[in-house]
C-alpha cells in the first residue's frame, strides 16, 4: 500500500526545489542584464576608426 503522505512530501519537495532553482536563475539573469546595460556594446565601426588613427 502507498503512503500518500510520503508521496506528497516527495512531490512537494521536488516541486519546491524546481521553483527555488528557477527563482535563483531569474535573479542571476536579471543581475547580468543590469551589468550588461552598464557597459554598452562597442560599435565595430568605432573600433576600426580607433585602430586607423
Amino acid at each position: 500500500m502507498l503512503d500518500w503522505g510520503l508521496v506528497a512530501k516527495i512531490a512537494g519537495g521536488g516541486f519546491g526545489i524546481v521553483m527555488l532553482v528557477l527563482a535563483i536563475l531569474t535573479a542571476v539573469v536579471w543581475v547580468v542584464g543590469l551589468v550588461a546595460q552598464k557597459f554598452p556594446e562597442k560599435d565595430k565601426e568605432s573600433e576600426a576608426k580607433g585602430r586607423k588613427a
